[in-house]
């Protein structure tokens, strides 16, 4: 019940970034209105090494609706491995996503996000009566801020810190979340 409210907030949040791009008065398409000019692709690459081993590779492709607003969807594909005393566990966790950006001024934007992701249940959950299934799905809506560094006219190094509103027991990370990407013009 929770986590439907928490839905229904991102997407309101979406919607209303999403006017507010609309309504700029002097806000014009990005680069001449042509479809290909407006889209972009890029991603996260995290890595994480020790005790706890984590590599993610989450690609992502969008589409510039006005210099200020922009939404796309991802891949996430994540390798986990824990070593807890002599035991090891590896898993791949894997899903996508759904976002939305604002850009509040030149370089620093607002960031809602949906994640869905798919988690081994021998790994991620505690209570094995919770789940009876070998993997199990749980969504994460993710909000928060960041900061581009353009690399060019149309490419950019981002930094983002988001809050997961749905931080449990199965998620595989936690508050806050740091993440450093890229995005390159098509």
């Amino acid at each position: 019940m929770k986590s439907k409210r928490i839905i229904r907030l991102i997407i309101i949040i979406s919607i209303f970034i999403s006017n507010s791009g609309f309504s700029q008065e002097n806000e014009q398409p990005v680069n001449n209105g042509k479809f290909g000019n407006r889209l972009f692709t890029g991603g996260n690459l995290g890595l994480q090494f020790g005790t706890e081993t984590m590599i993610d590779v989450s690609p992502i492709i969008g589409y510039k609706f006005t210099k200020r607003f922009a939404a796309g969807i991802g891949i996430v594909y994540q390798y986990y491995s824990s070593k807890i005393y002599n035991t090891v566990f590896k898993t791949s966790i894997y899903g996508g996503s759904i976002f939305t950006r604002f850009y509040i001024i030149d370089n620093v934007f607002l960031h809602a996000e949906y994640e869905a992701l798919s988690l081994e249940t021998a790994v991620f959950d505690p209570y094995p009566s919770v789940h009876h299934q070998k993997r199990f799905w749980i969504g994460n809506p993710l909000a928060g801020g960041g900061y581009r560094q353009m690399i060019g006219d149309m490419s950019s190094f981002n930094i983002m810190i988001l809050y997961n509103f749905n931080e449990t027991i199965y998620t595989p990370y936690s508050n806050p979340i740091i993440r450093v990407g890229v995005n390159l013009g098509i």
